[in-house]
């Protein structure tokens, strides 16, 4: 098992546990640095997380959350949602194949959202 480094911006790191789930399913760690968001995508399956560290809120569809560490759920297919760091925060989600996220769509209304609080944290 590795932990790799698979994606990096303002908002932190995307890591990859590689070799942990059968079946090619991703298990990754976020890092979602206080005032960022994450997400606004739908997946084609359903999907699991827990947050390890910190605090978000947590957007599924038209209801909203505050989740601190130690929460975990689901979300399930077709459902958009979206983390965003009250805290300085990790999030493991895990479930769904890398080929499965290329095909997975965004929520325009979530996405737009996520990009605002994001672009406003320059």
């Amino acid at each position: 098992m590795r932990l790799r480094l698979i994606h990096e911006d303002k908002r932190g790191g995307i890591y990859l546990v590689e070799d942990l789930l059968e079946g090619n399913k991703e298990f990754t760690f976020m890092e979602i640095k206080k005032g960022f968001a994450r997400g606004g995508c739908v997946h084609s399956n359903k999907e699991y997380f827990a947050v390890i560290k910190g605090k978000v809120k947590f957007i599924i569809g038209d209801k909203e959350k505050i989740l601190e560490a130690g929460s975990s759920g689901s979300f399930l297919e077709g459902i958009p949602h979206a983390f965003i760091g009250l805290e300085d925060s990790i999030v493991s989600e895990w479930g769904i194949t890398s080929e499965e996220k290329k095909l997975d769509k965004k929520d325009n209304k979530l996405r737009e959202l996520v990009d605002n609080i994001n672009n406003s944290n320059k």
